[in-house]
């Protein structure tokens, strides 16, 4: 490479250590702390992450003062100037950034700041990295027989020198450990991941004029070996080598306790892990543990006589690197590296005492890293004693015995290790699903084996598992010594095995549960006067309103569904419009619906399209709920924690692990599935909870659980309709359509495939039986069907109905936001909302309910009030519970003990997943499942949730007038300004279908006479307010496609050419759900009604029926602004097919009930049909004085040359006396 001159180079060293001046590595670290502190749960992580972001933007500032005053230098290049403003501009903006968002930190925003700073960290590392190296890197080999065998590379800015001290490279100066690895293609993968050797080297890179520095970072107590200088003009050079007499031992303690998720490098799913701990020239391991990814070692490995060299200050300060690999012992061939981490030692000084606060050593966490991604961690604890004059004698004794079971192997000390207390861990063995096949042979007779800290319990053994794969003894317990430190509990191993036969067991797979913290029970505090969520997960809850009246907020949601939904309209435009009329003196409309035209359509698009328009009238989460039913977005499991409130589902995994280079995923490795739960607490237990009423000691804290005996279950899918689905067809289309399956049965809903979409609705309904557990994993696919060749799968979703059936959130039927007998918004459920309640009292051994006057209900000492009203089909009122029942129902998570959020009456929104596309998802389906016990009263008919049907209506337009059109064409004879005017007309989607009324010729004032009518038919849904179109995209298509489109009535006005194009003159559109009305005359119509539209009262002409009006033509002028280009007066008559069969009509004037024809002025004649005319009356009109006097002097000519004819012969008869 070129020579840098210094001015270059000290811009160079600017940019490259941006790290230096925004304290990047300090943030990096602070980031890790608030992620411990947020992990442990410790007080005031938003103290931490606000410590950052203060540093953080001080030392953004910082760069920028600096980088102004060094911006002006000379010996830049454009990319060195250039790249120093793009590295200002981005630290400015991270600064003021990270200036805001520390004002914004709060403790229940925390993990969302979090990322919003980690960004900040990789933008960081980004503008780190120069884009074009100016130095190259220095490369250590190491060599035999002239063979290269390992290498390090070194980047050349981390030694780089420079007399700031801010830009001087982070190892510049600095003895640093080196890690060679295998050069070429042997390093990449997990091959190359293997420490080859380890160097400790001395690394200063810098001008030749500084080189008197090169050892100014050099560790005391060195002596330099200087080589002969051959010439008296020769400058220093390196030293030969360095000597260094002055040493200091120490005693390296590792104490290595426990690894947790490790990676799993055997078949089985598991590994036979031992670690091995690297430490200066030393190295040790521990024991083999074999079959497990979370072994406990418990062992202390001693290093004595370690020899270290330097200052015995910098050795406390700054020890060196303490590697720890782990490795898989195979019993053939060489052990299989898992992964590495590497510590730091707390260092003790001979003359410093061996006590708190750092001795002795407390376990920490290190993460195990496997190439550039996690295999785990590691429980462990480093010390490095100095050995002084007095030997080891004086060394802190190593407690305990070494175990005779394991041999000459040291435990970990009772003062490091963590103190244990007496835990019992009860199991909930449920079942197991969805086993696959171990070694080409089925899983008959499985059994589940818990494993904890050396403990354990095994299950009852499942004697048929295809006849039921559920447990005969659900729970079990055992005892186990545990650390009462909560986060230094061991993983908890849960084994399946298959017991064949000749005594042979046969792992089918495993699952490490690496935090037993949820498990852990707590009592409730009783003296909180809300205890329902204490001791469990926390549910979501809504704002309780108990003095509200459901009868009247249901009429209210009624009538906004009505007036927001089906006729959505501004509700100032209404008013304006309701005393505009009162003036007039003219009679309102009513803009009440019948209720019968409401459906469950209306519902749900007023769920999903008025929502935020709702909550913002009201700003009420009540209302919210009371108003519409909850469409959510997502699947129900994420919105209720996947159903696990006592029921948990463990995958089961067996195989190897896959790196990320292979691009293997987890789930390849899923053989199955054990649905049970943990039950952990102190020994002993409370005599109050053992003491309770109807208390089970069989059944341990899993009281109240239902029997996991077969049940029969009727299954009732409604699937709405897809979304965003990913094309299966040539042409960027899908044909979908929907696949049911439930165990052995399958319902496939061919023959109802939707042509050409992306976004079907199905509308569909199905009913399956099942039997549960046998059949409890529901899938729903789309398919793409193909006229030739096999369907294509578009995307699956998987439903575990299980979980779903036997969840206290009570899914299997939505609870309703109100009560209804009849009508779009009919209870579905087959029990009714108080006979729900008392079944939920019952099993909770609640007191209540209580119905008392005045539409009161006592449950658990609360008390709720509600409607005592109900109308039924008749309008007639009654007096019923079941408004007050579901208004407890509603609050359901306000009761103490047994509360939780029962499932609302929804639609959940589930992604599409295609087996051959991992992790993609292909698109989205809007559906609900609802789940009825067989041996309960059965439910009613399925709600209807089918497409709407469009009406057929039909359109007539009549353009009576036209008025101030302008004006295109120039006479040929007069230059008169005139246009041939003629009106088209079509409704949107329906181009092909245009209509043209005919011509009026030479209007001379933009007046023009129709009395022409259009006909238009259309099919309309009315709630959706489209129009809906169906045809062929081509020649070629199968099946016609299905379009809803908006319903707009476009009129244009046009000049007719008869030898060019016809001239374009102005136009208006329409949209026949919401337009201004008409002018009442041509001089009140307006560009203003185009403008201003959102002001002026609108009108539909699906409520209107008739109208008639005038409306303005507009066009855009050169400058793109509106202008007005004439006038309409247009007459719009909707009906129904029924009365427009009833009352037909004809195009244009024709019958029946034919137009009268138009009254047109003299000059909208044709020169070729009637020249005479247009002689008279564009010549004669215009010239007609021209042309008399034009006569008279013709005629005075002709008399006076007959005079001047006959004169001379006349007068010579005269004088000859002829």
């Amino acid at each position: 490479p070129t020579a840098m001159n210094p001015n270059k180079l000290k811009a160079f060293l600017v940019l490259i250590h941006l790290f230096v001046f925004v304290g990047c590595i300090r943030q990096e670290e602070g980031l890790n702390d608030v992620q411990e502190v947020i992990k442990t749960e410790k007080a005031y992580p938003e103290r931490r992450l606000r410590g950052v972001l203060e540093e953080l933007s001080t030392g953004c500032n910082r760069f920028v003062t600096l980088a102004n005053k060094d911006q002006n230098q000379a010996g830049r290049t454009k990319l060195d100037k250039e790249r120093l403003k793009s590295c200002m501009r981005e630290m400015e903006s991270m600064g003021q950034q990270a200036k805001l968002i520390r004002s914004q930190v709060k403790r229940n925003t925390v993990r969302d700041k979090l990322k919003m700073v980690q960004n900040f960290l990789h933008r960081l590392r980004f503008l780190a990295d120069e884009p074009q190296h100016s130095i190259p890197d220095v490369f250590v080999w190491m060599m035999s027989n002239n063979k290269r065998i390992a290498y390090a590379r070194i980047p050349s800015k981390d030694i780089l020198y420079s007399i700031v001290d801010e830009e001087t490279g982070k190892d510049c100066g600095k003895v640093k450990a080196v890690f060679l690895r295998l050069p070429g293609k042997k390093g990449f993968g997990p091959a190359g991941w293997t420490v080859q050797a380890k160097m400790e080297m001395y690394l200063w890179l810098g001008l030749n004029k500084q080189r008197k520095d090169f050892l100014s970072g050099l560790p005391n107590g060195f002596e330099e070996n200087k080589a002969p200088r051959r010439s008296p003009c020769l400058q220093s050079v390196p030293p030969v080598s360095l000597v260094y007499n002055m040493k200091q031992v120490f005693q390296l303690r590792a104490h290595m306790y426990q690894a947790r998720s490790l990676f799993a490098a055997d078949s089985s799913g598991l590994s036979d892990p031992f670690a091995r701990v690297f430490f200066s020239t030393h190295s040790q391991v521990t024991e083999v543990l074999s079959e497990t990814l979370c072994p406990t070692w418990d062992q202390l490995l001693v290093f004595d006589d370690v020899e270290l060299f330097g200052e015995a200050g910098e050795l406390r300060d700054d020890p060196p690197i303490i590697v720890v690999e782990v490795y898989d012992q195979d019993t053939v061939g060489k052990a299989e590296f898992i992964g590495r981490t590497f510590a730091k030692p707390i260092t003790k000084m001979c003359d410093e005492h061996y006590g708190p606060p750092r001795f002795p050593p407390q376990l920490e966490y290190y993460q195990i890293y496997r190439g550039n991604s996690t295999a785990g961690d590691l429980l462990a604890a480093f010390e490095l004693l100095q050995i002084g004059q007095g030997g080891r004698a004086e060394l802190p004794p190593i407690d305990g015995p070494t175990d005779s079971e394991r041999g000459p192997i040291l435990p970990v000390p009772m003062g490091i290790r963590p103190i244990l207390s007496r835990y019992r861990i009860e199991v909930l063995f449920w079942g197991l699903r969805d086993l696959k096949r171990v070694n080409l042979a089925q899983v008959d007779r499985p059994r589940v084996d818990i494993e904890c800290a050396g403990r354990g319990v095994q299950s009852a053994l499942i004697q048929n598992y295809k006849k039921n794969p559920n447990f005969s003894t659900l729970v079990k317990w055992f005892e186990v010594d545990l650390p009462e430190n909560e986060l230094l509990h061991p993983p908890l191993n849960v084994r399946v095995v298959d017991c064949r036969a000749f005594g042979r067991y046969t792992l089918v797979g495993s699952h490490a549960v690496t935090s037993l913290r949820r498990f852990i029970y707590s009592p409730p505090d009783k003296t909180h006067n809300n205890w329902a969520s204490a001791g469990r997960a926390s549910q979501r809850g809504q704002t309780s309103m108990h003095t509200c009246n459901i009868y009247l907020l249901c009429q209210l949601a009624r009538s906004l569904i009505r007036r927001s939904f089906l006729y959505p309209q501004n509700e100032e435009k209404e008013e304006k419009k309701k005393k505009k009329k009162k003036k007039k003196g003219e009679v309102e409309e009513d803009d009440e619906t019948d209720e019968s035209m409401l459906d469950w359509w209306s519902k749900y698009f007023a769920s999903i399209e008025t929502l935020m328009e709702v909550r913002d009238r009201f700003c009420s989460i009540l209302f919210y709920s009371i108003l519409f039913y909850s469409v959510y977005n997502k699947e129900l499991e994420a919105e209720y924690d996947n159903f696990e409130d006592w029921l948990h589902t463990f995958n089961l995994y067996r195989g190897k692990a896959g790196d990320d280079d292979e691009a293997a995923l987890d789930d390849d490795r899923i053989v199955g599935r054990f649905k049970g739960s943990m039950c952990m607490y102190k020994l002993p237990l409370s005599e109050e909870i053992t003491r309770e009423v109807g208390f089970d000691p069989n059944m341990g804290m899993f009281q109240s659980i239902p029997h996991n005996d077969p049940i029969n279950v009727l299954v009732r899918i409604f699937v709405v309709r897809a979304t965003d689905l990913h094309p299966a067809d040539v042409n960027g289309k899908a044909d979908p359509y929907v696949v049911i399956k439930l165990g052995k049965s399958e319902l496939k809903d061919k023959e109802n495939y939707i042509s050409k979409q992306l976004n079907p609705v199905f509308g569909k309904a199905f009913d399956m039986e099942a039997t549960f557990p046998m059949e409890s994993m529901l899938t729903v696919s789309v398919y793409d069907w193909d006229l030739v060749g096999t369907d294509d799968l578009i995307g699956e979703t998987k439903i575990d109905l299980e979980n779903r059936f036997y969840s206290k959130h009570r899914a299997t039927c939505g609870i309703a936001n109100s009560y209804s007998v009849h009508g779009y918004n009919v209870w579905r459920d087959p029990m009714k909302p108080s006979q729900i309640l008392a079944k939920l009292c019952k099993e909770g051994k609640l007191d209540g309910p209580h119905y008392g006057p005045g539409g009161r209900v006592k449950v658990a000492n609360r008390v709720f009030m509600g409607a005592t009203e109900i109308e039924d089909e008749n309008g007639l009122k009654k007096q019923t519970d079941e408004h007050l029942a579901l208004t407890v129902l509603k609050h359901w998570e306000e009761i103490p003990r047994v509360g939780c959020k029962l499932i609302p009456e929804h639609v959940e929104t589930r992604p599409l997943l295609n087996p051959d596309h991992p992790g993609i998802e292909q698109g989205r389906i809007e559906m609900w499942v609802d789940m009825f016990p067989m041996d309960m009263p059965a439910p009613g008919p399925a709600i209807d949730i089918s497409p709407r049907k469009p009406k057929k209506y039909e359109l007539r337009v009549i353009i009576w007038n036209t008025d101030e059109v302008i004006l295109e064409d120039d006479d040929y004879f007069t230059g008169e300004k005139s246009s041939d005017i003629f009106v088209r007309g079509w409704l949107k989607g329906q181009q092909e279908d245009k209509q043209d009324t005919d011509v009026h010729y030479h209007s001379l004032t933009g007046e023009g006479n129709f009395n022409w009518r259009f006909v238009f038919p259309f099919d309309y849904l009315m709630a959706e307010e489209k129009i809906v179109i169906s045809k062929k995209e081509s020649m070629f298509s199968w099946d016609e496609t299905e379009y809803k489109i908006p319903a707009r009535l476009t009129l244009q006005v046009w000049d007719a050419d008869h030898f060019s194009a016809d001239d374009f003159l102005g136009a208006i559109e329409l949209d026949l759900n919401r337009f201004p009305r008409g002018a009442k005359t041509a001089k009140q119509c307006s560009i203003n009604m185009v403008q201003n539209q959102a002001e002026l009262p609108c009108i539909s002409i699906f409520k209107q029926k008739r109208v008639k009006g005038w409306w303005p033509f507009v066009a855009r002028d050169e400058n793109d602004e509106m202008e007005l280009t004439g006038k309409v007066e247009a007459e719009l008559h909707l009906m129904s097919a029924e009365e427009a069969e009833k009352s037909p009509v004809g195009l244009g004037r024709n019958e029946p009930d034919p137009l009268e024809k138009p009254n047109r002025p003299d000059t909208s004649l044709m020169w070729f049909v009637n020249p005479l005319k247009s002689i008279r009356y564009f010549i004669w009109h215009n010239y007609r004085w021209l042309i008399l006097k034009a006569l008279g002097l013709l005629l005075l000519l002709l008399l006076l040359g007959l005079f001047l004819y006959s004169f001379p012969g006349y007068l010579v008869k005269k004088m000859l006396g002829a």
